[in-house]
């Protein structure tokens, strides 16, 4: 009796087609970044944006500096973690309704701690001044 080889990629041709196919896909991506340049944020640009939501949060930055800063470095992380430069550039250039339909999702944690921290805050000096 002869054996047969068990050849163990025999009929399995369609991985070897799925691993080329996702290897183009991730080296055709690699070729773009660095092509068009795969944006990356900066310490500097992270500091604006700090600067800038301690700005626009105008009368809390005042009343709750702590507090407003650990929110606005939260923000800023999280957004920077999820685009790019350009695209959030490109975002700041739509109204203010888009805006904040695109970024309030990748914020929305940061948004809601410091809320609580102010009530917090808030009921906290009520009963300061209720003694």
């Amino acid at each position: 009796m002869e054996k047969k080889k068990n050849n163990f990629m025999a009929g399995k041709h369609w991985i070897i087609v799925l691993i080329i196919v996702v290897m183009s896909y991730l080296i055709y991506n690699g070729v773009q970044d660095l092509k068009y340049g795969k944006e990356i944020w900066t310490t500097e640009s992270r500091g604006i944006m700090i600067d800038r939501c301690m700005q626009d949060s105008k009368e809390m930055a005042i009343n709750y500096r702590e507090l407003t800063f650990e929110y606005c470095v939260c923000t800023t992380d999280k957004i920077q973690a999820e685009f790019t430069q350009r695209e959030y550039t490109k975002i700041l250039e739509k109204p203010m309704e888009i805006q904040e339909e695109k970024l309030l999702p990748s914020f929305q944690s940061c948004l809601t701690e410091y809320q609580g921290k102010i009530k917090k805050e808030k009921i906290k000096a009520s009963a300061q001044q209720g003694l």
